[in-house]
């Protein structure tokens, strides 16, 4: 664990053991997609509107190490290799953001279940293009489901141990509510980026789609790229679904196969066995185009996980 910023305020909760803490208290992770977008403040604002104000937090870069020790189970005896990529990719994005959330509504019998299960409502399903309205996840635009904005544990023994691989412990719980936000407000801001990331998947897509059409421009005939104004007069719509076979179909015979390839490439599941992200960023570098490190998270994690797509959603 590294270069780590916490939120303790200075009157935590009495260090005498409470057997109900975590019964009561959620163990949440931002991950770094979340604060490089810059909605980590809002989600915060969020957790106190459903009920589970932050009473404690911790900012720090995660290291592998410290990813392994909380995935451990599933590491152990589901996960491919592939997906440890994955997961350390989204890692450089920049710091994550761990908390521990205090549940102030009602639980057991009669109350819709225990802070666990009702927060995990909350948070939406794991797949952010099957989550609902009003969830965590779809409302502040999760990619999919490894670039998911955020991370809760199931259960009580899971928050505490979870908890404690990030540094949180029960006793770093603030006793005075206002304190707690007040220094958690603070730390929120202290890791926001300067120019935080606002793009989502079809934003992404469409971004590296208009460079590779501004790196070609020049060698284009002036009827191709008449049908290229008349077909995206909005080039925000080169990342819609679809757009990639038509841009790729316009351009052929004034690209390279491979870069057409990119070009029609959906980067979703179903492309997992044509397109490798190392051939597609070798068939951009011959136009001097270079994905950046989001662009490169968006489009190789999509690849293997279904990624929301705006242009798929209806009109609501």
């Amino acid at each position: 664990m590294s270069d780590s910023v916490s939120s303790s305020v200075s009157d935590p909760a009495p260090a005498v053991a409470d057997p109900d803490f975590w019964s009561r208290h959620v163990f949440v992770l931002f991950s770094s997609d979340a604060i490089h977008r810059g909605v980590h403040t809002d989600m915060v604002a969020r957790l106190r509107k459903e009920g589970f104000p932050p009473v404690a937090a911790r900012a720090l870069h995660a290291d592998p190490e410290l990813i392994d020790d909380l995935y451990a189970d599933l590491i152990a005896g589901q996960w491919q290799t592939w997906r440890y990529r994955l997961v350390d990719a989204v890692l450089t994005l920049g710091p994550a953001m761990a908390l521990i959330c205090r549940y102030e509504g009602a639980t057991g019998a009669g109350s819709g279940g225990g802070a666990h299960d009702l927060l995990a409502l909350r948070k939406g399903y794991q797949h952010p293009e099957q989550a609902e309205h009003g969830t965590l996840r779809r409302d502040f635009g999760a990619v999919n489901s490894i670039v998911g904005l955020m991370h809760s544990s199931d259960g009580p023994m899971e928050s505490e141990r979870e908890a404690a691989i990030f540094g949180l412990t029960a006793a770093d719980a603030a006793a005075d509510p206002e304190a707690a936000a007040a220094e958690i407000d603070y730390l929120c801001q202290v890791v926001t980026p300067h120019t935080p990331e606002r793009r989502d998947f079809d934003q992404v897509l469409a971004t590296v789609r208009t460079r590779v059409v501004a790196s070609l421009w020049e060698g284009l005939p002036g009827e191709v790229r008449d049908g290229l104004r008349e077909r995206f007069p909005e080039t925000a719509r080169l990342g819609d679904v679809g757009a990639g076979a038509e841009l790729a179909a316009l351009l052929a015979g004034h690209a390279p196969e491979p870069l057409l390839a990119f070009l029609a490439c959906e980067f979703e599941p179903s492309a997992a066995d044509v397109m490798r992200m190392s051939v597609a960023e070798q068939a951009l570098r011959g136009t001097g185009v270079v994905l950046d490190g989001w662009e490169r998270v968006v489009l190789e994690s999509s690849l293997h996980f279904q990624p929301l797509r705006a242009s798929r959603q209806p009109v609501r």
